[in-house]
């Protein structure tokens, strides 16, 4: 049984996918279990997981934000190690998805990083490989054109603001309650970033809760978003340092970004 798997039979997948203060992308569904990977408009798997696609909300005008290919290399790949973490193919959808919907909407931006217009996202998650309790984290980069990345990270500020109270998220058979959104330490890297701890409402027992942390950093017209989670009920603290790292130095040493 795979961890993703476990997950889906323990807790639900809608909530698993939902909790980690949410993710978005104005793809739709892409990067399905064994296939793990979007198309291109060229028709090529990508590995990362990759899409070039359009958002809901077109970006505010200006040059356009790096390519799928520039931004498969700007991610961890299968294989990568991270301290006792590994990257890996995706299992189930891609992280963020902005088909997901909340209520109130003002807090959607936790659940899909809002719909600011993204053009293009590769994504990847990682784990401990061979165990199955352990934290699980999606990595998801996303461009944009013009200030399309800066009006992304606005709107996430705003509903981190709005939403410490709670809200719902609905994932098409499954609405799952967060309880409570709390700001926390964000790791000093790129132009800004943001990092919240999630409590979630468990979907099979409503007396019981779960944590989920979700940390986005913005680089120019780049975000990268790390959303984390784990079977069990313990707080484990936040998104793993080694995971941000790695993908940070690999990000940066590729693109050029400063540190």
């Amino acid at each position: 049984m795979n961890r993703r798997t476990a997950t889906a039979a323990l807790i639900g997948a809608a909530l698993v996918a939902g909790t980690t203060a949410c993710g978005g992308s104005g793809t739709g569904t892409a990067g399905k279990a064994a296939a793990s990977a979007s198309q291109s408009p060229g028709g090529a798997s990508q590995s990362p997981a990759t899409s070039q696609s359009p958002a809901a909300d077109p970006s505010p005008a200006g040059p356009p934000g790096p390519t799928v290919e520039q931004l498969k290399t700007f991610a961890l790949a299968p294989g990568d190690k991270a301290g006792q973490y590994e990257a890996a193919e995706p299992l189930l959808d891609e992280p963020m998805s902005e088909m997901y919907e909340a209520t109130p909407a003002a807090c959607g931006p936790l659940s899909t990083l809002g719909k600011a217009g993204h053009t293009a996202q590769a994504y990847v998650k990682t784990d401990v490989p061979g165990e199955w309790q352990t934290v699980d984290t999606e990595i998801l980069l996303r461009s944009y054109a013009g200030g399309g990345a800066a009006a992304a990270m606005k709107s996430l500020a705003e509903a981190g603001k709005q939403c410490g109270g709670g809200y719902t998220e609905d994932r098409a058979l499954v609405e799952a309650k967060v309880l409570k959104v709390e700001p926390v330490k964000a790791p000093a890297l790129g132009d800004e970033a943001l990092s919240y701890r999630i409590v979630v409402q468990d979907v099979k027992d409503k007396d019981t809760s779960l944590y989920k942390y979700l940390t986005v950093i913005r680089s120019g017209s780049v975000t990268l978003s790390f959303k984390s989670d784990i079977i069990d009920i313990k707080d484990f603290g936040g998104v793993p340092t080694e995971v941000v790292t790695a993908q940070w130095e690999k990000f940066a040493k590729a693109s050029g970004a400063a540190s």
